[in-house]
C-alpha cells in the first residue's frame, strides 16, 4: 500500500469549525449521560453556582413590593437634619443675635463695596455674617459654662478672678476680627461667621391675585367673575370700545384733545399747535438754503426768540427726531444762530399707513365735524 506521505499524495481535508461544533453538539445531544470529560474539568456541566439552583431560599434580588410605592411625593421629602419651613422650622439664616456682626461692609475711595464686580457680585469674605465676639472654649464661654464641670481656675476671692475678666472684656471692646490667611484664595478670611444654609431655588413666581394691578383702584374694579360668561364679555367689549374714538360720543374727542392743548392756549404759546407764528423775512431768506434742502418735508410755521424755528412736518413719525436734528445742522450751516427746532405734527402720533393703524386724525378744528 503506497504511503499517503509520499510525494504526489493528496492530503486529507481538515475540519472546518462549523463542522467541529455540530459534531461536538451532537455528541452531547446523543450521549449526555454517557459523556466522558478530561481530568481537568472536574465539575463540567454540574449546576453547582447558587444562582442557577431553583429552590435557592435567599435570593438576593429585591423584591418590588420592598421597596414600596413610589410616587411624587418623595421628591419633596426631607431628611431630618433639613430645614422644613412647611413645619415650622426656624430660618437657619437668621444670625443668632447672642453674637454681634460685622455692621459696616468695606468700600474703597469710591464708594463700592470692597471685591464687588458686576458680573460676579460681591466677593469680600468678610460681610455681614463675620462675628466680632466670637464664642471661646464651651467651657470658659460665659453662655455655655458650667463650672460644675471642671474645677475652679482661680480659687474663690481671688484677685485673679477679676483682673482675668477685665482684660476678657478688654480684648472683646477691640472688636478684632479673627482672620486667617486662606491658601487657595490668598487672602484674609474670618474664622468666625454665621453658616449660610442657602435657599430652594425659585423655579416660578409666586401666584398673586389677577386683579393686583397699580391702575386700577379698589373701588373702580370690574368684578367679572360675578357677572357670568354672556354679561363679562358685554362689558369686556364695551370698554374696550371705549378706548377707540369710533365708538365715543359725539365731540369726546375734539375735547379730550382741546384739554391737551389747553395750556398752550392759556399761555399764548404756540409750541404743541400747527398754528403759524411771526417769521422774520430777513432771517427767512438767510436760511432759504436750508428750507430749500428740506423741500416738501417740512412748511415754516414761526421763528421765536430769534434761535427756535418751527416747522409743520410731513414726513414720518420715525424718522422725526433725525429730520429735526438734521434741520438745526443745515441752518447753522447757513452762518445762523440756532438753539433748537421744532417739527410739529398737531394730533398725528403714528405712521398708520406703515404700522396698519387708523389713519384718521380729525377734523377737530371744525364745527361741523361728522366724525369723532
Amino acid at each position: 500500500m503506497a504511503d499517503p506521505s509520499a510525494a504526489g499524495a493528496v492530503a486529507p481535508l481538515s475540519e472546518t469549525d462549523l463542522q467541529t461544533r455540530d459534531r461536538i453538539l451532537l455528541e452531547i445531544d446523543s450521549n449526555a449521560e454517557g459523556r466522558e470529560y478530561p481530568s481537568w474539568i472536574s465539575d463540567y456541566g454540574e449546576p453547582e453556582d447558587e444562582a442557577l439552583v431553583d429552590d435557592y431560599d435567599e435570593d438576593p434580588a429585591i423584591d418590588a413590593a420592598t421597596l414600596g410605592q413610589w410616587d411624587e411625593k418623595d421628591l419633596v421629602d426631607k431628611f431630618d437634619y433639613e430645614w422644613d419651613p412647611a413645619a415650622g422650622d426656624a430660618d437657619p439664616n437668621d444670625l443668632d443675635p447672642s453674637f454681634k456682626y460685622v455692621s459696616d461692609v468695606a468700600v474703597d475711595s469710591e464708594g463700592i463695596e470692597v471685591g464687588w464686580s458686576p458680573m460676579f457680585g460681591p466677593s469680600n469674605p468678610i460681610d455681614s455674617r463675620t462675628i466680632i465676639d466670637p464664642p471661646d472654649s464651651y467651657i470658659v464661654d460665659a453662655r455655655t459654662r458650667d463650672d460644675s464641670m471642671v474645677p475652679p481656675t482661680f480659687p474663690d476671692g481671688d484677685l485673679e478672678v477679676g483682673f482675668n475678666e477685665d482684660i476678657t472684656t478688654f480684648r472683646k471692646s477691640l472688636e478684632i476680627i479673627d482672620t486667617h490667611m486662606d491658601p487657595f484664595l490668598e487672602m484674609e478670611v474670618p474664622r468666625h461667621v454665621a453658616k449660610w444654609h442657602g435657599y430652594d431655588d425659585v423655579l416660578a413666581f409666586p401666584k398673586q391675585d389677577y386683579f393686583n394691578n397699580r391702575f386700577t383702584k379698589e373701588e373702580d374694579r370690574t368684578d367679572f367673575d360675578a357677572l357670568g360668561p354672556a354679561e363679562a364679555r358685554k362689558v369686556a367689549v364695551t370698554m374696550a370700545r371705549a378706548k377707540n374714538n369710533e365708538w365715543l360720543p359725539k365731540g369726546s374727542s375734539k375735547a379730550y384733545h382741546d384739554a391737551k392743548t389747553k395750556v398752550y392756549k392759556d399761555n399764548n404759546v404756540l409750541t404743541g399747535s400747527l398754528m403759524p407764528g411771526n417769521c422774520d423775512p430777513a432771517m427767512v431768506n438767510k436760511i432759504r438754503p436750508a428750507i430749500d434742502v428740506l423741500g416738501d418735508s417740512v412748511e415754516l410755521l414761526s421763528i421765536e426768540v430769534e434761535t427756535v424755528f418751527r416747522f409743520k412736518y410731513f414726513g414720518l413719525i420715525k424718522n422725526k427726531r433725525g429730520m429735526e436734528a438734521w434741520a438745526g445742522v443745515l441752518i447753522r450751516n447757513c452762518d445762523v444762530d440756532c438753539t433748537g427746532v421744532v417739527f410739529e405734527t398737531g394730533h398725528r402720533k403714528r405712521d398708520p399707513w406703515y404700522d396698519g393703524g387708523d389713519h384718521w386724525y380729525g377734523p377737530y378744528n371744525y364745527p361741523d365735524e361728522t366724525r369723532d
